[in-house]
């Protein structure tokens, strides 16, 4: 006579299959290692990249020139118009924002 294991709880769907955890260690290392390596192949390998470790020195603006000095001299956009009598004369008719009552004739092609 065969017998058969009945599961914990008496039931066949008790069982489940779990698979393996993977490990992403392996992956990790060889994602940082190309990284690396491209790094290094990058800052020293390529050709017109040059390492230095000596301060850059930054040279001074020239001095302007007559024609530049007077280019300087010449007055910008003035707020003087805001502040004039004129404009502070200028008054609103109506309200705002102007709403359109009706635009026209539901079919402009009937005669009147």
């Amino acid at each position: 006579m065969i017998t058969i294991p009945t599961p914990p709880s008496g039931t066949f769907g008790s069982y489940k299959i779990t698979p393996p955890k993977k490990n992403i260690l392996p992956y990790l290392i060889i994602i940082a290692a190309t990284v690396i390596l491209a790094a290094g192949y990058y800052f020293f390998f390529y050709k017109n990249v040059d390492i230095s470790f000596e301060t850059i020195v930054l040279v001074p603006a020239p001095p302007l020139t007559p024609l530049e000095v007077k280019l300087v001299k010449i007055p910008k956009f003035s707020l003087e118009v805001v502040d004039s009598a004129f404009y502070k004369s200028l008054r609103i008719y109506g309200t705002l924002p102007v709403v359109a009552d009706s635009l026209g004739r539901a079919n402009p092609f009937i005669p009147y």
